[in-house]
């Protein structure tokens, strides 16, 4: 196991004895997990009872909910939740069970299954890059063509762009960048201005992520960090983000995190090198060690800094990442580890989420993008007829993988 010793690097010692949050985000697994389940169920029935009435109609938006649950989560279902503060999570950037915002989850889950007149949000999620600048410069950077060049962005206009986002429903709003954290003050200003409009996410690579700043984001209303950790060597993490001591900010974010009750994810880019199974599940033991919630495991793909490079993962690499993400959700072994989140599993079998279908990417100009990973720009967030960008944007859809749509 990882956690048996120090890890070593020629920057640092790290014992993670002396990293390690006591507020793990534990899974709830058996008796527990489907008791909750149970009532979830019950909840999303009484919904669809609600807002479909016959019988024929209900049964049938049942199924689909269902059909719809399954493809994201991997054919056979997850069979855990995360707890964080007494509230129960079943995927990252999804509500809590007990949080009114879930129904509101259902109600935009249903309204693409089959129309109705409640309200429902037209975006799940919504990544904004608010920021060109960062310390680091990340081996696989999606965004290394506009680094550090002048702010396009002002305050105003982050402001303008997540009001935009508000107006057409969003239900959540990630802030990346560059660095986020460069910018935190106006981080916790918005999100404390529109928590109840939606939840708030940072992503982060641990730098300028500090005890205090975790409180003040905690307190204005931050739904959770996503921080990426890219090697299980200090070391190699730090050459492939370009700056010593990024693992070592990347820990200490994971726990100022954990310890204000945020919910937190690590975030990994499975490079060749590491796509396979005795790396995949020391990781995630390291994860598990950890005591975060859920871990994020993404492909490279050739743009930014990997433009024109060999990067994409082959199909023996690929396996390996599925059989990771479908053995940790659900196999009795990995009851004690985080849920897995990896979005190309989905994304090969039932097309993609993104490309203004439920998730849209903003860059650092506030332009439209599909996704981080998809650089085909439509239209300006900040425009007047952003919407019909949006549009736009979704009827392009997604060159890799096509849309997402259960028939």
């Amino acid at each position: 196991m990882v956690h048996s010793t120090p890890l070593q690097t020629t920057h640092q010692e790290i014992c993670l004895d002396d990293i390690r949050s006591d507020k793990r985000q534990l899974p709830v697994t058996g008796r527990a997990k489907k008791r909750l389940h149970r009532r979830r169920l019950l909840e999303n029935a009484w919904i669809v009872v609600q807002l479909y009435k016959w019988p024929w109609r209900i049964l049938r938006v049942l199924n689909k909910l269902r059909l719809r649950r399954n493809a994201l989560a991997g054919a056979a279902n997850v069979h855990k939740l995360v707890c964080v503060e007494g509230q129960h999570l079943w995927r990252l950037h999804l509500p809590p069970w007990e949080s009114p915002k879930f129904d509101r989850f259902v109600h935009s889950e249903l309204q693409r299954i089959q129309p109705h007149d409640s309200h429902a949000d037209r975006l799940a999620l919504a990544h904004l890059a608010i920021t060109k600048k960062c310390p680091l410069r990340c081996e696989h950077c999606f965004e290394w063509d506009n680094l550090n060049k002048p702010e396009a962005l002002t305050t105003s206009d982050i402001d303008t762009m997540v009001d935009n986002l508000l107006s057409v429903g969003t239900a959540n709003i990630a802030f990346s960048g560059g660095e986020p954290m460069l910018r935190v003050h106006e981080i916790v200003n918005t999100v404390r201005r529109c928590r109840d409009e939606s939840q708030f996410w940072v992503l982060t690579s641990g730098f300028n992520f500090s005890s205090a700043h975790a409180k003040s984001l905690k307190e204005a209303g931050l739904m959770g960090v996503v921080v990426s950790i890219d090697d299980l060597s200090p070391e190699k993490h730090d050459a492939f983000r370009g700056k010593p001591g990024s693992f070592k900010d990347a820990l200490e974010a994971v726990k100022h995190a954990m310890d204000q009750g945020l919910v937190t994810a690590i975030s990994t880019c499975v490079t060749r090198d590491k796509a396979n199974s005795q790396y995949l599940h020391a990781f995630m033991d390291f994860a598990k060690d950890l005591g975060v919630g859920f871990v994020q495991l993404l492909e490279p793909k050739p743009v930014g800094h990997y433009a024109l490079q060999d990067v994409l993962l082959r199909e023996p690499e690929l396996l390996a990442l599925e059989e990771c993400f479908l053995s940790s959700n659900v196999d009795d072994a990995y009851r004690e580890h985080p849920i897995v989140i990896y979005h190309g599993y989905y994304q090969r079998r039932v097309g993609c989420l993104a490309a203004g279908n439920l998730g849209v990417y903003v860059d650092t100009n506030g332009d439209f993008m599909s996704c981080p990973f998809c650089h085909k720009k439509n239209g300006s967030l900040l425009a007047s007829d952003f919407e019909q960008s949006l549009n736009d944007l979704e009827a392009m859809g997604c060159d890799s993988y096509g849309q997402f749509g259960l028939s």
